[in-house]
């Protein structure tokens, strides 16, 4: 009789227990969330306030005024030539011919077509920077008489990416422009490198969620290179053409204040989020027209 009695107090026991688990259970995800939203505030907040150090400027080629487009351009510097490179070390033929590639050592066939692939970034750096004839900011040429871009790379920081047009989306009770995946995304809109405007290129630093890339990963690393008196060079390439950048600037700049705009001259911007994992505010790399190959 008792053991019948106590079957069936049995359930409101283990209903009691099992809300008790349930109360511990997210009483414990509650103290986590908390934890982590107070950890990722403090790196907000941290992050946020080391944002000051990418302003970088360099004396620009234009003087800034009212009036952004110059009477007379100033002389652009000439591009100063790279030290002589020593090639790597010839093979000899008999080693080469001894040698076979089996199933699964062959190289990937997108490198096939860029031997400079593997070379280290300073060795790639010099040669992609040889053959640019100097040119003056007052010879580019007018709005929407060249070309699109089809190829963007910063040779200091190990980036070589396409390009493609970024078009306007529809989003309802607004527009925009949509995001570029795993390239450097360009505003049909803006000038065309080679062209005395502003041209504008767009990327991400990195995106761990939605999976769009991080061409430009390393584009933080640009103010600490203009910091230390390194020169850093954009070579955007439309086709048959290359055009040649020198960075002048870094500025960082809160989302909402972010805006396209004009320098009248021959210039290029290059955009992407900061800092990471909050990226709430947007890195503007700036360079000016210095040669054409």
């Amino acid at each position: 009789m008792q053991a019948g009695y106590d079957y069936l107090l049995a359930p409101g026991r283990l209903k009691r227990g099992l809300s008790r688990y349930i109360g511990l259970a997210l009483s414990l995800v509650g103290v986590l969330l908390l934890v982590g939203g107070g950890g990722y505030y403090l790196y907000a907040t941290i992050a946020r306030s080391q944002l000051d150090q990418m302003n970088v400027s360099l004396p620009s080629a234009v003087s800034v005024a009212p009036d952004p487009v110059p009477d007379k351009p100033s002389k652009v510097t000439d591009i100063p030539a790279p030290p002589e490179i020593v090639p790597p070390p010839g093979i000899p033929e008999s080693a080469i011919a001894g040698q076979t590639v089996t199933h699964g050592e062959s190289p990937l066939i997108d490198v096939w077509s860029d031997p400079l692939s593997y070379e280290p970034l300073d060795y790639r750096r010099e040669v992609l920077l040889r053959g640019f004839t100097p040119i003056e900011l007052g010879q580019a040429a007018p709005l929407g008489s060249l070309p699109a871009a089809t190829r963007l790379i910063l040779p200091e920081i190990g980036v070589d990416s396409s390009v493609t047009e970024l078009a306007i989306r529809d989003l309802g009770d607004s527009r925009g422009y949509e995001t570029p995946v795993n390239t450097v995304g360009h505003i049909p809109e803006v000038a065309n490198p080679g062209e005395a405007g502003s041209s504008w290129f767009f990327a991400h630093l990195e995106s761990p969620i939605v999976g769009e890339g991080s061409v430009f990963y390393n584009l933080t690393r640009i103010p600490d290179m203009l910091k230390n008196g390194q020169e850093v060079f954009v070579i955007a390439e439309t086709g048959p053409r290359q055009y040649l950048y020198r960075i002048t600037s870094t500025e960082v700049l809160q989302q909402d204040e972010m805006r396209l705009y004009n320098t009248g001259w021959a210039s290029i911007h290059l955009v992407s989020c900061v800092p990471r994992l909050v990226y709430d505010y947007r890195l503007v790399v700036t360079g000016e027209l210095v040669g054409v190959k």
